[in-house]
């Protein structure tokens, strides 16, 4: 293994000074996780080591749907960072989870946008979102076994996105749906940045991070909404600019988090503006859209929101900031025996009754809530 690549490393003994709300949490999420990864490698993952789309909600594999592409790599991710954390030793998983995705989805250039279920490309198309999961794969496989090929694999897609830079900032969209402009998969690539740099440490790898903190500065964040639908030139789009996913604002609570311990850099403004307009109002669970006065468009909940919340949560707790940590215990205690099943699998979207709306279980919503729970498991570890 390269010296210059960092990868796991022994799991830490639990913080003491943990508010003792979130270790409880914590400790539930960790046996959620030990039992759920297992159950979904049994029941999901394809002989060739791709993925199944999703469940049906009995928990049988959906054999004959299209998949789409980037869920296979996120599946890796699932596994790696379920193995770093100490929870579920699924080397292996992320391992025959990659290779299926790189080696059927990768065609030289970049990645493809969907893939049938026997095996067959049906959209070949490249879309910036697909790419943004396609570098954060190859960072936690990085991370995860030290191996350097994917950090070429990384450097194949920081090429495919070298070749797409906007003269106006950022990325093109790619030729899924060339606009309008989103800001949701650039700040999959502030994360992707991020987890790149945790794996090697070089300062290099955090270019595409400074890129996407710049258009957030400059264009994303207003009045402590963000926007997600921009045109050409980022000015908001007219037919959807003023359309806002609460989901989206409390994961830029968390990354800003991130790129403040990655940099040294000081974003409790904007963090603070974030936090403070997502959960005004809105103390138990965020609803899947809104316009920006306040408006909601659906009173649904879908769990990936919820999981987001968290991790917002908790990176002000991070911060130090007051009744944060109890926040995220209790958001993670509610959703026990509502989006949380006892069998592993979950409800994906419900309604504003807590009736169940959602009529498959999504294999991506596992990176969601893998996600919160190593953020969880990081805060109570002290891990940095």
């Amino acid at each position: 293994m390269p010296e210059n690549f960092r990868h796991s490393t022994p799991v830490p003994e639990i913080v003491p000074s943990i508010d003792p709300a979130l270790r409880r949490s914590a400790a539930r999420l960790r046996e959620c996780m030990a039992m759920a990864l297992p159950i979904w490698a049994a029941r999901a993952q394809r002989p060739d080591g791709s993925w199944v789309e999703h469940l049906t909600l009995d928990g049988t594999p959906d054999l004959g749907a299209e998949r789409r592409w980037r869920v296979i790599g996120r599946q890796a991710v699932a596994y790696a960072q379920g193995t770093l954390a100490g929870w579920h030793d699924g080397t292996d998983t992320a391992r025959r989870s990659f290779d299926a995705y790189w080696s059927q989805g990768w065609t030289g250039t970049h990645m493809v946008h969907r893939i049938g279920a026997d095996g067959t490309v049906t959209d070949g198309r490249h879309d910036l979102y697909d790419h943004a999961f396609a570098l954060l794969a190859c960072a936690r496989m990085l991370q995860v076994t030290g191996n350097a090929d994917y950090h070429r694999k990384a450097q194949a897609v920081t090429a495919y996105l070298d070749r797409h830079r906007h003269p106006a900032g950022g990325w093109y969209e790619g030729t899924v749906k060339p606009t309008p402009r989103r800001q949701n998969p650039h700040m999959h690539l502030l994360e992707a940045s991020l987890a790149l740099f945790e794996a090697t440490g070089d300062g290099a790898d955090l270019s595409i991070a400074h890129a996407v903190i710049a258009l957030f500065d400059t264009h994303f964040l207003k009045d402590g909404l963000i926007g997600e639908f921009f045109g050409d030139d980022w000015s908001p789009d007219p037919a959807c600019g003023d359309h806002v996913e609460p989901g989206h604002a409390v994961e830029w609570v968390w990354l800003l988090r991130r790129y403040e311990a990655a940099t040294g850099t000081d974003r409790r403004c904007a963090r603070l503006s974030l936090y403070d307009r997502a959960f005004r109002q809105r103390l138990g669970r965020l609803y899947d859209a809104e316009q920006r006065d306040g408006t909601i468009d659906r009173q649904t909940t879908r769990l990936w929101v919820q999981t987001e919340a968290v991790k917002a949560h908790l990176a002000m707790a991070d911060a130090g900031w007051a009744g944060a940590a109890g926040m995220a215990a209790a958001s993670i205690d509610a959703m026990f025996g509502t989006f949380l099943r006892g069998d592993g699998l979950w409800n994906d979207q419900l309604n504003a009754c807590d009736a169940v709306l959602s009529d498959t279980i999504p294999v991506s919503t596992l990176y969601h809530i893998v996600g919160m729970a190593a953020e969880a498991d990081r805060l109570v570890r002290g891990r940095p």
